[in-house]
């Protein structure tokens, strides 16, 4: 794909404290197609997936009421910015399914990436009037990976669970669009790797849309900027974002949530929470909640934020029955997962187990 990247910059914007950038950009530079090969040999996983990006390689093994083309929903363009810009210049195809059925199991997509190379992936889903759970697994262990998901829901519903396991750097992007009477129930949990940039963009374009989303971003001797972007257009349509991070043995956690309320969007609600807790010293912990609100026909709008030291007292109180300050500290995390999942119903069990796995490797 020709992408013209000149000009390109990494953000509009970079001098606000509200909006600068917290992502590395520097390493994607260095890391970039320009400089590494845009091709690598896939690996096999201990994962059973019915989607599977490994390296340059995919394999699919849909169900049988699901078919798979080539394309997009054109949700995101190279112009957009210089990440994007490399994104589009590295990727070698883009593919797009289709769900009209209501699926009885999670349709598991991974994105994966073992080698010195950039390497993109990138995957549209339509939803319509059905009900889709889906599990994603974005995992780069070396190199720089890219992943754009592009998603449509009119009149269905879905959960998403997002596992983000990384070591090296990763670039994310979801972009999905809600119309009429749709909902997305969302939780997404993150262990940052030498870079992640993760950002979910959500358009609620119609009519009592809803939007729930939960995220558990964790940075232990890593980094993590995790943004969240929410736009009401639909009447009556509603969202709640609730972000808690942890940062970690110079860890890096970073969460700006934005939630807009446009001037159509009568009746509309929104409740952003982000909340980061900085574990010891010499880690950081960053909070940004924003709300823009066009229209004074509003049900709610609402915002909370924080950065706290890790609370000594509890740590204390638990050490005193028995627990070491690594087991404390894992306590107090699956806590903070275990009140994040409640949104979920098909995928919540999945989404406690893999907190529990992502604490364990990480303290």
């Amino acid at each position: 794909m020709k992408v013209n990247l000149e000009g390109l910059t990494y953000q509009k914007y970079g001098d606000s404290p509200t909006i600068k950038s917290y992502t590395k950009w520097h390493l994607f530079e260095e890391n970039s197609p320009l400089t590494l090969p845009t091709q690598a040999p896939g690996k096999k996983l201990g994962i059973r997936g019915h989607i599977i990006f490994s390296g340059s390689d995919v394999e699919f093994n849909l169900p049988n009421n699901i078919e798979v083309g080539e394309g997009s929903l054109n949700l995101s363009h190279s112009q957009e910015s210089r990440i994007l810009g490399f994104h589009f210049y590295a990727l070698k195809k883009a593919y797009k399914i289709r769900i009209e059925r209501d699926l009885r199991e999670p349709l598991i997509i991974v994105s994966h990436l073992s080698e010195k190379a950039f390497v993109s992936h990138h995957l549209s889903i339509e939803i319509e009037k059905a009900s889709a759970p889906i599990i994603l697994y974005d995992i780069s262990e070396k190199g720089t990976k890219s992943l754009v998901v592009e998603l449509a829901i009119r009149e269905g519903s879905s959960e998403i669970l997002t596992i983000g396991n990384h070591s090296s750097l990763s670039h994310f992007l979801l972009r999905a669009i809600l119309d009429r009477n749709s909902t997305l129930k969302t939780f997404t949990i993150i262990k940052g790797g030498t870079m992640s940039h993760h950002r979910e963009d959500y358009s609620l374009e119609g009519k009592e849309s809803k939007l729930v989303l939960a995220g558990l971003p964790v940075g232990i001797g890593s980094a993590v900027d995790y943004i969240t972007n929410i736009v009401h257009y639909g009447k009556s349509s509603k969202s709640k974002i609730r972000v808690h991070g942890f940062s970690y043995k110079n860890g890096w956690v970073v969460h700006r949530g934005t939630s807009k309320i446009s001037e159509e969007a009568e009746g509309a609600s929104s409740e952003v929470s982000s909340h980061v807790i900085i574990m010891d010293r010499g880690s950081l912990g960053v909070s940004v909640p924003m709300l823009e609100v066009d229209t004074g026909d509003i049900e709610n709008a609402s915002h909370s934020s924080s950065v706290t030291q890790i609370d000594e007292e509890a740590l204390f109180y638990l050490r005193s029955r028995g627990l070491n300050r690594e087991e404390a500290l894992r306590l107090l995390i699956y806590g903070i997962g275990e009140t994040l999942t409640s949104n979920l119903y098909f995928l919540k069990g999945k989404a406690r187990s893999t907190v529990i796995d992502v604490i364990q490797a990480l303290i």
